[in-house]
């Protein structure tokens, strides 16, 4: 056998390659790699999969571990580098012409302790394993895809973080074979058709709890210069500081009759200090579009101005990523290609078909909009600019690329620049899906799941906000209100849930993370009927009973986040067995408890009974601060 180790970790494996394991000596907790998620592909198809067979292994130079394995008929070297307290894993560029993706390094598996996984799926997946077999691979972002690159590995005794440090061409592989084993695993696919650059792996081993591995991973995110706190936003922007204690209120994509500015008034009325109204217009290329039958929303420039009078917040709808095709060469030119020369489809309403436009030309775009559309808006919401992964374009006519293919490394920095466009303006910087890919340049990130627990195989846990907190948002889908339950849907086999429409199970999930509450107070939306493309119309009105119901949720949820909302979350605890009771507490000492069931408790388990608080109870779906 081999053996690496310094004071913290050591790493052993066979002379031919095979048993390869990080012992975590601070812990004692033996991490060994599942040999069976060693796999490799020839194709871009990530379920056709080939074995990595270990072939041999040495140590160079004292302090890496080499590792030989064999890849059809050729050989890839894996390198183990021991630190500190991490180990680095590095593919090198491939010799192997074929190579089109590898799992780097694999799936790990505490010895002798049954495992559990953290997936930053949304807010954060906790998965013990159960639950039908499956098997998923995923992107970044896409709502079901990963919100920041890592995954956590939980033993009883200690756990294993591992980050994905080149984060541009990659994939997450994750799933339950039949026998009961389960696995997840970081995948490094090819950029323009080769692994023409090294990929690179870190594993930190750390305690045996959630917050330990965030806290972790928060580290990183630090040491790579990829974290900013709202302190530091302020002193730039310190028009976010109208973010904490706001509402956010999103008022439909379609155009509607109501009065917006009344509204308004109201939700001041109602006690709503701040409040984030959005979209008040479209902002794309073409605005000639029916959603529902009806055209997007846009209000008067002097409707703007009166709700901005009362001291709220207004965002346009930035959709930019596609374009209608309006027969105008320069929309044409604009459209992003496959590697064999297509335009490439996506959404679609009704019979209209929208294309995927290069991000490398939306920035010029932006700085035209903003001054000129634009000019009054607060903030910007994106459409889907940060949900949908990078992708490839190889359109030859594009002057930000000509006669040349672009990179998702490329399309990522491009992107990267139209947000900064609209943080120059001292505007907040808003998108479909918290990726913390762009972390500096983003100040909200949406997409949430209920907090189902009990029989659930996959348990919402906040792994976003202890990382992100003191300096990101992250808010619901904009379809996703209190009152709002047209969009409610499951994912996977019945895996985890995420929709809209339970208000009080709502607010405690916000209260719980520190989040802004959501309700859609007036306004038109669309809706798909379930036959194709066809799409239907809903309103709501501010007296309806649903957007009431939700605004008395909403409103102590909106007090606690000016508070707390700059705060970092310092503390996570799931305090039931059945994971319906939680805890948290932020910087200030601001302590939470939230009954996510559906059953009033008239005691919550840890919590210390205080002559203050007497007999501490919950009602079900509901949230308290305890002091």
């Amino acid at each position: 056998m081999l053996h690496l180790k310094n004071e913290t970790i050591a790493l052993v494996c066979s002379e031919n390659g095979q048993g390869l394991a990080l012992l975590d000596r601070q812990r004692s907790v033996r991490w060994e790699l599942d040999a069976t998620t060693l796999v490799y592909g020839t194709s871009s198809d990530l379920s056709t999969r080939q074995p990595m067979v270990p072939l041999a292994a040495r140590v160079v130079d004292g302090a890496t571990l080499a590792v030989t394995l064999g890849v059809g008929e050729g050989e890839l070297v894996l390198l183990y580098a021991l630190h500190d307290d991490y180990v680095e894993v590095t593919l090198p560029v491939s010799p192997v012409d074929d190579l089109h993706w590898a799992v780097l390094p694999g799936s790990f598996v505490p010895a002798g302790e049954p495992l559990k996984l953290l997936l930053p799926i949304m807010q954060g997946m906790l998965w013990d394993g159960r639950g039908e077999p499956f098997d998923a691979v995923r992107a970044e972002g896409s709502h079901t895809g990963f919100s920041m690159p890592f995954i956590g590995y939980l033993g009883e005794h200690g756990a294993l973080l591992l980050t994905s440090e080149t984060a541009d061409d990659q994939r997450w592989w994750f799933g339950k074979a039949a026998c009961g084993r389960v696995w997840a695993a970081n995948v490094q696919i090819d950029s323009l058709g080769s692994m023409a650059y090294p990929r690179v792996a870190r594993l930190y081993p750390v305690d045996a709890d959630i917050v330990a591995v965030a806290k972790r991973y928060r580290r990183r995110v630090q040491e790579r210069g990829r974290f900013v706190t709202w302190e530091e936003k302020l002193s730039h922007r310190p028009g976010l500081n109208r973010l904490f204690g706001a509402l956010m209120a999103f008022i439909g994509y379609c155009r509607d009759d109501v009065d917006y500015v009344e509204g308004s008034r109201q939700l001041k009325a109602y006690g709503f200090e701040r409040a984030l109204i959005y979209p008040v217009r479209f902002s794309v290329y073409d605005a000639d579009i029916r959603m529902g039958g009806e055209p997007p929303v846009s209000l008067t420039p002097e409707a703007v101005a009166a709700i901005k009078e009362l001291g709220y917040d207004v965002a346009p709808w930035s959709w930019l990523n596609e374009a209608l095709d309006d027969g105008q060469p320069a929309t044409q030119a604009s459209f992003r290609r496959n590697a064999a020369g297509d335009v490439m489809k996506h959404w679609a309403i009704d019979t209209q078909q929208w294309y995927h436009v290069c991000y490398s030309l939306i920035e010029a775009y932006e700085r035209r909009a903003l001054g000129e559309e634009l000019a009054d808006v607060t903030w910007n919401h994106f459409d889907v600019l940060a949900c949908v992964p990078p992708l490839e374009c190889y359109a030859r006519n594009h002057t930000t690329h000509p006669c040349r293919p672009l990179s998702r490394t490329e399309e990522r920095t491009w992107l990267r620049k139209v947000f900064e466009v609209d943080r120059a303006r001292g505007l907040a910087v808003s998108s479909e899906n918290f990726n913390d890919a762009y972390s500096l340049e983003m100040d909200i990130g949406s997409v949430k799941a209920w907090p189902n627990y009990g029989p659930w195989p996959f348990w919402p846990v906040p792994l976003t906000m202890l990382v992100y907190h003191d300096s990101m948002l992250h808010s619901w889908w904009e379809v996703h209100n209190y009152n709002n339950p047209w969009h409610g849907r499951t994912r996977g086999p019945a895996q985890f849930e995420y929709g809209g429409g339970r208000p009080r199970l709502q607010a405690a999930l916000d209260a719980l993370m520190g989040c802004p509450p959501d309700v859609f107070p007036f306004g038109a939306q669309y809706a798909y009927t379930g036959r194709g493309k066809e799409t239907f119309l809903y309103k709501f009105r501010f007296d309806d009973p649903e957007v009431q119901l939700a605004l008395r949720a909403a409103l102590p949820v909106a007090r606690l986040h000016r508070r707390i909302g700059k705060q970092e979350l310092v503390h996570f605890k799931i305090l039931s067995e059945d994971g319906y009771v939680q805890e948290s507490a932020f910087a200030d000492g601001t302590h939470i408890v939230a009954n996510f069931s559906r059953d009033t408790l008239g005691e919550v388990p840890g919590v210390t009974r205080t002559a203050q608080t007497g007999v501490v109870s919950l009602l079900p779906e509901s949230w308290l601060e305890v002091r």
